[in-house]
């Protein structure tokens, strides 16, 4: 399997994550989120930092640079470089929303998981069940609804528009590579 294949299975996951948020995001818009949504928005974080942020560090090391040299074509890819410093900007934004400013930082240093969560200003929060008869009364959401609302949506409409860019022009550009080296995995596959 080519690496490429790799980042394509990435970037079809993120469009459902982002199908989702989107729901999310207009479910608080509208006033109709139930009180899992905190949960759902926290699920978002965690992929932010354990999926995207990631994937985001392992272009800028090995997919970007080869491109740059394949191509040539400074502005594109210092274009994709600008994308993820936007989206950077606008995860923190979306995480601040929630009051978990320093989530990110405490991940990334390796804290135990249930320590971060045990400081969580969610954590006396309980998830509630699903298809209860009677709606759970309307208690307001602990978050910066305007801030998360702006971030969110930045966050679908960069992201969407960054992914759709790899997926064509940069996926153009590194499969000139495959056909100029026919050794390769995915030369011999097709």
């Amino acid at each position: 399997m080519c690496w490429l294949d790799g980042f394509h299975d990435e970037h079809a996951a993120l469009e459902h994550m982002l199908i989702k948020l989107e729901g999310n995001l207009k479910d608080i818009e509208q006033d109709t989120a139930g009180v899992n949504i905190i949960w759902e928005l926290k699920e978002t974080v965690d992929i932010i930092n354990m999926v995207i942020i990631p994937h985001f560090k392992k272009e800028e090391e090995d997919i970007y640079p080869e491109a740059l040299r394949l191509c040539g074509d400074k502005s594109f890819m210092m274009g994709l470089y600008k994308e993820h410093e936007l989206l950077h900007s606008a995860f923190a934004e979306f995480i601040a929303s929630l009051g978990e400013k320093n989530l990110a930082l405490q991940i990334q240093r390796g804290d135990k998981l249930g320590r971060i969560i045990a400081k969580s200003k969610f954590s006396h929060l309980d998830e509630m069940p699903k298809n209860l008869e009677r709606p759970p009364e309307k208690k307001p959401l602990p978050i910066d609804k305007e801030t998360l609302l702006k971030s969110g949506y930045k966050i679908i409409q960069l992201l969407r528009q960054h992914i759709q860019k790899e997926e064509t022009q940069l996926c153009e550009i590194m499969r000139k590579k495959v056909k100029l080296t026919p050794s390769t995995d995915f030369f011999e596959k097709t």
